[in-house]
């Protein structure tokens, strides 16, 4: 009995003092947690900054006949292993392009609850003014996107590249006004914490 308390006095120290306590850290930041085989956190607004940098600076969504230009966000495919939540990145998008004042995204079509909700809107206007359909939208761009991966391994090193692609197409040509990639490649045989 003696023994047996004397080793778990000796353990619970030993125990309590490998792990690590809950904290607050920066969202992306160094301190987060780095793993090869899921996208994260950092690799979302790595991609995402990257390209609405690319697409506020180069002016094509000033080029619409209304301003702010009406933007439909459409469908971003997730084709990688890694399941999350593609709101994670297109939320973040919004949030920029509707701030920056160079667009305004319509949200009558989707299935996000904004969409759902300014569909019950606009539907319940048309019934109250005794029309049989909602006023159509008819939004000046579409953004749609894919994010895709490419895995490789030497031994017990593994490399993991994804891929991130939006393109923004002009609804009123059906041309494509601008394209964006951003590859974030990792590698590392196990997860690690910061970069």
């Amino acid at each position: 009995m003696l023994r047996t308390t004397t080793a778990i006095c000796i353990l619970v120290p030993i125990l309590c003092a490998c792990s690590t306590p809950a904290r607050p850290i920066e969202t992306g930041g160094i301190e987060s947690i780095t793993s090869v085989d899921d996208v994260d956190m950092q690799d979302i607004l790595k991609a995402s900054s990257g390209m609405l940098e690319s697409l506020l600076s180069q002016g094509t969504l000033k080029s619409a006949p209304r301003q702010p230009a009406q933007l439909l966000i459409g469908s971003i495919v997730n084709d990688t292993s890694s399941r999350f939540d593609i709101g994670e990145m297109t939320y973040r998008m919004r949030e920029q392009l509707v701030n920056s004042g160079q667009a305004a995204v319509v949200t009558t079509y989707g299935t996000t609850p904004e969409d759902a909700t300014a569909q019950d809107a606009l539907k319940r206007k048309a019934f109250l003014e005794g029309q049989a359909a909602p006023a159509s939208v008819d939004p000046d761009f579409s953004l749609t996107g894919k994010i895709t991966q490419v895995k490789r391994q030497a031994g017990n090193v593994k490399q993991a590249t994804y891929t991130f692609r939006l393109t923004l197409t002009n609804l009123r040509s059906g041309i494509e006004a601008w394209t964006k990639v951003v590859d974030v490649t990792k590698q590392g045989s196990k997860n690690a914490i910061g970069f």
